[in-house]
């Protein structure tokens, strides 16, 4: 089981996953690239960077990361990703995805928190290319599966 989980700013502040966006601006935080995300599994610390950039969350049944990795310096582009908590695991999930019938090429934005049926089930917000219409994805993580594609409101 995932433990510990953080993430280490560029300027070398921590967020602990306890910790919200009000909070961290009442605590005068300005805006800093995430550049790794560390945890511990079996006792033991791991990690995963990315100089780009990374936002990453801790599946809801603790037993996979879900990481978007930036893949340029825009940080407009990134990957989604789940990996184990053994690091021995890492899924890519495509960034096409088929909308209303026909396959879209798009980008994976940020990682939600919705209620779930699975604990191996998580959201990730996803922009469609061809007209920046936004969606939100489910995915399970056991799988790499993606569950259901809906419009965002």
């Amino acid at each position: 089981m995932i433990t510990d989980f953080l993430l280490l700013r560029e300027d070398g502040k921590i967020i602990d996953e306890g910790i919200t966006v009000d909070r961290m601006s009442a605590l005068g935080w300005k805006p800093s690239l995430v550049v790794e995300a560390r945890w511990k599994w079996g006792g033991e610390s791991l990690s995963l960077a990315n100089p780009l950039g990374l936002l990453a969350i801790v599946v809801p049944d603790r037993e996979r990361l879900a990481i978007l990795l930036n893949t340029d310096e825009s940080r407009l582009i990134a990957t989604l990703h789940v990996v184990d908590g053994s690091t021995q695991s890492l899924t890519k999930i495509p960034d096409r995805l088929a909308i209303n019938d026909k396959l879209e090429e798009g980008t994976f934005s940020w990682l939600e928190y919705f209620p779930h049926d699975s604990k191996s089930v998580f959201s990730c917000m996803y922009t469609k290319k061809r007209d920046q219409a936004i969606y939100r994805v489910d995915i399970d993580a056991i799988s790499g599966s993606v569950l259901l594609v809906q419009p965002s409101r």
